[in-house]
């Protein structure tokens, strides 16, 4: 089985980076992870066209990003460099992922829950892991991403959203959790990472936390990324910090 979803994942990295157009609307990533009968259970995966489309390298200012220095998702205060890119966490099972209130003294996930006082609310804790490997697939830096709050984004199959948010979280079965790479966080700091070619890793649902059943598609996403000389200028982004989730 672990051999089947790396080739699996292997197969899907390799056809979003040599082939774009054709998954260029989310209908045809939605043909490649159909909602299927999961046994009454959800299934979570990462889009991999959009991972690999929105995936940019930036410098950023630092200084005055109270949240991104307090959360530790940057090396240290002033310019870094980050390798960014959206993560969205669809649900292919034929049932929704409820996670729910924490607030609720009976909630099953209630130790997973981490309040973010800089967001202001409640997160799911060590729930992806974001790497830069090199060829080797030695890891060469991680992210530090702190928790998702999980909620409907975008619709990939299926029928109506049932409102999951921040308050109440879930995805709904066929829809997907999108974090857009503005987002705090949402990004590996690269600075200082000399030139080469790299792979960038996305896995979700690392600790286990949720139960996806039988797990046919696969928690892990990759791809090929370039990384240039450090001493070379890129896009310089001054906008405003986004923190909303």
């Amino acid at each position: 089985m672990r051999k089947v979803k790396a080739l699996l994942i292997a197969t899907i990295a390799l056809l979003v980076v040599l082939t774009p157009s054709a998954l260029s609307q989310r209908s045809s990533v939605s043909k490649l992870f159909p909602v299927y009968n999961n046994g009454g259970k959800p299934d979570l995966v990462v889009d991999p066209q959009r991972f690999v489309s929105q995936m940019e390298i930036v410098d950023r200012d630092f200084d005055k990003d109270r949240c991104a220095l307090e959360e530790g998702v940057v090396g240290a205060p002033g310019v870094r460099r980050v390798l960014r890119f959206d993560t969205v966490v669809m649900n292919s099972g034929d049932a929704d992922l409820i996670v729910g209130d924490r607030s609720d003294p009976d909630n099953p996930f209630a130790e997973w829950f981490e309040f973010a006082p800089c967001h202001g609310h409640f997160h799911i804790r060590d729930f992806s892991v974001y790497e830069l490997l090199d060829e080797t697939g030695t890891v060469v830096v991680a992210g530090h991403k702190q928790g998702f709050c999980m909620e409907d984004s975008l619709k990939y199959d299926g029928g109506k959203s049932n409102g999951y948010n921040c308050g109440f979280q879930g995805i709904t079965s066929g829809w997907g959790d999108w974090y857009f790479k503005q987002l705090t966080g949402q990004w590996i700091d690269i600075t200082g990472v000399p030139e080469g070619d790299y792979i960038v890793r996305v896995s979700i649902n690392t600790a286990g936390t949720f139960d996806e059943g039988t797990n046919r598609y696969g928690n892990v996403v990759q791809t090929p990324v370039h990384i240039p000389d450090p001493r070379n200028k890129v896009d310089f982004d001054d906008s405003a910090p986004i923190i909303a989730k």
